[in-house]
């Protein structure tokens, strides 16, 4: 039985919180850390679902991964069993299953890699292709194209590898980090436009960080593991999770203060601030914080070409349900291949609070405004357990009485406080 949640409606947002630690910079660190027999201190990474799938897979294959106040301490090696294969269970993290599948192949032994059910139905047949290319051994355990996968270690080796990456950026990050663990490392080139091609400079930007050498040349990026690694690494805010709490303040008004980011930043939801602002939201970016403010009226319409940040996608569109036009997300057509079908799901979501929203082939369209519709009965804001879907409901609920959101609990997958601090930021 699902589980519903009530935001009372507010006058305005205000105060401070602080962001979240990044998942996306969480997930990669704590892989690349594992990749090698040096342990890596972490300070502040992320505890969400998806991180602790990446931890029990990494836990299985050998990491040594212990807690100290604030952080955690990770090393290798990874390796599987030589007799019967490891199993791996990413759970619901299109992010665990895709770099798990990449560093399987790198690293010695035989493994055994699922999901859950949705997982099982989200893509991976071209990072299947680009690792077979390059003498990986897996094979599919069903359907084509999809987890689960059986996979032979340590067959991966060094050379050029073309991925197409262009329904996830996940697959040509993989490349990257599984490049640690083959021995000359791996140049990676894409085949076609990247989706979201900012976490690739994310994954490019870790990797530097960490001490491991990384080149651009003729439009392929080398990896090869480092000779002096780093030993400690921060985990900086999450501009995924700030991005709900901006485009709250853009559709409700009010001024907030948002603690633990740096900017300026190579983070793939860090491009929606121009967004925000061509909305009307008002943004100062420093490299302690970023304070946004609007002045209540209802966002702007905008038209953008949001490829390179999906995931702010569902946020600026419940924003943009309150401004008066229409506002035009083009290129998110790999949106539909999340943790549900966002494009469908938006769709509908936003049709069910008053506004106009449509699909028109890769593209999101928003025509507001949201109205409140006299009902007996409070009305129900389907998330279909997408813990961007749930922020997106939130954001609604701020403007609209006696809404429900679904499964609200469902925002643990990457920012489990997410309802308390839209809530203490809640002028009423």
């Amino acid at each position: 039985m699902a589980d519903f949640l009530a935001i009372p409606p507010a006058r305005e947002m205000a105060g401070e919180v602080r962001v979240p630690p990044s998942k996306s910079a969480t997930n990669r660190v704590l892989l690349a850390a594992a990749l090698t027999g040096e342990a890596l201190e972490i300070a502040g990474p992320l505890e969400s679902d998806d991180t602790a799938a990446l931890r029990r897979c990494l836990a299985a294959m050998g990491a040594a991964i212990a807690e100290f106040p604030g952080g955690l301490s990770v090393r290798g090696p990874l390796a599987g069993g030589s007799g019967r294969p490891t199993a791996l269970d990413a759970a619901d993290s299109g992010t665990a299953a895709r770099f798990l599948a990449a560093t399987a192949a790198a690293v010695p032994g035989r493994f055994s890699l699922t999901g859950s059910a949705r997982l099982r139905e989200r893509p991976i047949g071209e990072l299947v292709d680009a690792l077979r290319s390059a003498g990986a051994r897996i094979a599919y355990e069903g359907r084509e194209g999809f987890l689960p996968l059986a996979i032979e270690g340590g067959s991966l080796v060094s050379g050029s590898i073309t991925v197409d990456a262009s329904r996830s950026s996940q697959f040509f990050s993989a490349l990257l980090l599984a490049a640690v663990a083959v021995e000359g490392g791996l140049a990676v080139r894409a085949s076609r436009e990247v989706a979201s091609a900012p976490y690739v400079e994310m994954t490019v930007e870790t990797l530097r960080a960490l001490g491991h050498d990384v080149s651009e040349d003729s439009g392929a990026i080398r990896v090869r593991r480092g000779d002096q690694l780093t030993r400690s690494y921060e985990v900086l805010g999450d501009y995924s999770s700030a991005v709900p709490l901006l485009a709250a303040v853009a559709a409700v008004g009010g001024r907030i203060r948002l603690t633990g980011l740096r900017w300026p930043s190579a983070d793939a939801d860090a491009h929606a601030f121009p967004v925000l602002e061509s909305m009307g939201l008002a943004i100062s970016a420093s490299s302690r914080a970023v304070e946004a403010s609007a002045p209540g009226g209802g966002p702007r319409p905008v038209s953008v070409r949001a490829t390179g940040f999906p995931d702010a996608v569902p946020s600026l569109a419940a924003a943009a349900a309150f401004g008066v036009g229409q506002s035009r997300f083009e290129g998110v057509g790999h949106l539909r291949l999340k943790e549900s079908d966002r494009l469908a799901a938006l769709s509908e979501l936003l049709s069910s609070v008053g506004a106009k929203a449509a699909v028109e082939g890769d593209a999101l369209v928003v025509a507001g405004p949201a109205v409140h519709a006299l009902s007996s009965e409070p009305r129900r804001l389907g998330t279909r357990r997408d813990h961007r879907l749930a922020m997106a409901a939130g954001i609604l609920s701020l403007k609209l009485p006696d809404l429900l959101i679904e499964d609200p609990g469902c925002v643990s997958k990457s920012y489990p406080a997410f309802f308390r601090d839209l809530e203490r930021l809640c002028v009423r």
